[in-house]
């Protein structure tokens, strides 16, 4: 299981919409979904560690967590927005922590605010965290490269 993966079915157990792509595609496909949304933003960056059995992905993961808001908004409604999509965050985070597929995300963890950055009216918050997998792809002597990697023997 990817990482992505990994994050879509603990999205999915919170009961919101999920979406994996860039702010670009996110602004089309914005408009046709419910809302609040979680989009996980395709990874800029990361790691991979390799160990002598695993290999795993350490991708540095930029989580935007959003819920609609009105076009002509006040500072107070806005404020509401953006404490439930805390909330979100929250929920997020705690989930992950209880997941077991990633190590505990511990420690501060900065938020930035966004509204009026796409065409959609949304407002939220956007986090940046590393997911660190615990369990990666399983390194087998007697498997062939491709095994490890796709899953598929040299043939297939």
């Amino acid at each position: 299981m990817t990482v992505e993966e990994k994050v879509r079915k603990i999205v999915e157990q919170m009961g919101v919409t999920y979406l994996f792509e860039n702010w670009q595609a996110a602004n089309v496909r914005l408009d046709k979904m419910q809302l609040p949304a979680v989009m996980y933003v395709l990874p800029a960056s990361g790691n991979l560690n390799v160990g002598l059995m695993q290999m795993k992905d350490y991708p540095n993961c930029m989580i935007a967590f959003m819920d609609k808001t009105k076009h002509d908004f006040s500072g107070e409604e806005n404020d509401v927005v953006i404490e439930r999509c805390k909330s979100l965050a929250r929920e997020f985070i705690l989930n992950v922590n209880r997941s077991g597929m990633f190590e505990p995300v511990q420690g501060d963890i900065q938020y930035s605010v966004f509204y009026d950055k796409l065409d959609v009216n949304v407002t939220g918050i956007v986090i940046q965290i590393p997911l660190k997998e615990i369990r990666g792809i399983v390194i087998c002597p007697t498997k062939t490269v491709k095994e490890i990697v796709y899953g598929t023997s040299a043939e297939g």
